[in-house]
């Protein structure tokens, strides 16, 4: 190896096994303190499924805002509720996000026997509570001062010598530190009791499609897993939310720097829009094509709301019905089409994750570890391309030396 790249200033199998162990125990303990600032219960699978997904916490808070936002959205647009309503309806849904959950109730000490605390202690008290919080602050800002750098030298390397020059082990510990910067940020607005982190509402957790539901799920919830040990879903006897939990967990997991399912996706859906190219206009992106279907299908939803379950086309004369009910059902059926064609990408991915999550969360991070040790420095290096994977930043020492 010395024969291909200079020595002295190469990284070596050492430095990326400490840097790999250091950014999964700081990614967890930060993730476990969110946890406990949130008073969810630890002995859950939720650490277990961070450690897998750390852009699964990303993830579900990004579709958790959007619920509450399109719920804000409906709330105001169309439901009966007044606007007043629909901003306490969205405090509730923001603090189900993000607040802090009631502690369990314990039982009222007995103060007949005890003696009475002095006054004295109160302000101790209070000025523990506030050292306490001090510390924790300042033990956050340390660790989001280490996920920061991690992301910045990550991009720092892709930046000067490109995708090739980043090893498994940098894309494992940028997706780490991404992760785990994000709960650190929500940590450090629970510490400071930002607006919107305050109390979490009393909810029972109960699954269904609604807002409420759905929003506690994107919390992370650890009641949504309860059936973590589930290998294999069917839908009579395991539970819906335990799939979909890993489901989530192998939808938002990366593959060597990359979303693979999103790499699927994308080369289907090109696909698709490469097969109605020669009926479109020459300039027509596939972003606008993609665009246009969906207003189409908002357009034929609506036409069916209008039309099913009313008497508008008994009323028609039976020569004007017929070409009326031929155009409807062409609609129809270019509409089952295109819903066909763009549903089966996803069905790709969603049978073998909801059917068995845990298998497949398992078998990527499997084969990403043998990728890992496949490449240099854990293996002897064979072109001078290897030289960008060994290459040492410089600095990445000042930085650490600043923790």
């Amino acid at each position: 190896m010395a024969d291909v790249c200079p020595a002295g200033d190469s990284r070596t199998t050492k430095e990326l096994i400490v840097k790999l162990i250091v950014a999964h125990t700081t990614a967890v303990v930060a993730f476990c303190n969110l946890q406990s600032l949130r008073n969810e219960r630890l002995d859950s699978i939720e650490p277990v499924l961070f450690l897998f997904s750390p852009l699964m916490v990303v993830a579900q808070t990004a579709l958790g805002l959007f619920v509450i936002h399109a719920s804000l959205i409906i709330n105001i647009t169309l439901s009966h509720h007044s606007f007043s309503e629909s901003l306490g309806l969205y405090a509730r849904h923001w603090n189900t996000l993000f607040g802090v959950k009631a502690p369990p109730s314990s039982p009222a000490p007995d103060q007949s026997s005890d003696e009475p605390l002095h006054p004295a202690r109160r302000p101790r008290s209070k000025l523990g509570k506030a050292w306490v919080r001090l510390g924790r602050s300042a033990a956050i800002f340390g660790t989001l001062f280490q996920f920061s750098a991690t992301i910045f030298l990550y991009k720092r390397r892709l930046s000067l010598y490109g995708w090739d020059s980043l090893t498994v082990v940098d894309h494992r510990t940028f997706e780490l530190a991404v992760g785990g910067a994000a709960v650190s940020i929500m940590s450090l607005a629970l510490l400071l009791k930002l607006p919107g982190f305050d109390k979490s509402p009393e909810t029972e957790y109960i699954p269904a499609l609604d807002a409420e539901a759905t929003i506690l799920f994107c919390r992370g919830d650890p009641r949504r897993c309860r059936r973590w040990y589930q290998i294999i879903y069917v839908s009579d006897y395991g539970s819906t939310t335990s799939a979909l939990t890993w489901l989530f967990c192998v939808g938002s997991s990366m593959y060597k720097g990359k979303s693979k399912w999103l790499e699927l996706f994308s080369s289907i859906y090109y696909e698709i829009y490469k097969g109605f190219e020669e009926y479109l206009p020459y300039d027509m992106s596939i972003t606008t094509f993609y665009i246009l279907m969906g207003v189409f299908f908002v357009i034929v939803y609506i036409i069916a709301k209008i039309y099913i379950g009313t008497s508008r086309m008994k009323d028609l004369n039976p020569w004007v019905a017929l070409p009326a009910i031929l155009v409807l059902v062409s609609i129809f059926i270019t509409f089952l089409c295109l819903l066909l064609m763009v549903m089966v990408p996803l069905l790709v991915f969603f049978y073998p994750a909801m059917f068995s999550g845990p298998t497949c969360i398992l078998l990527m991070k499997g084969y990403e570890t043998r990728a890992m040790f496949s490449q240099v420095p854990f293996v002897q290096s064979t072109s001078d391309k290897d030289c960008f994977l060994l290459w040492k930043d410089p600095t990445a020492d000042y930085l650490w030396s600043l923790v």
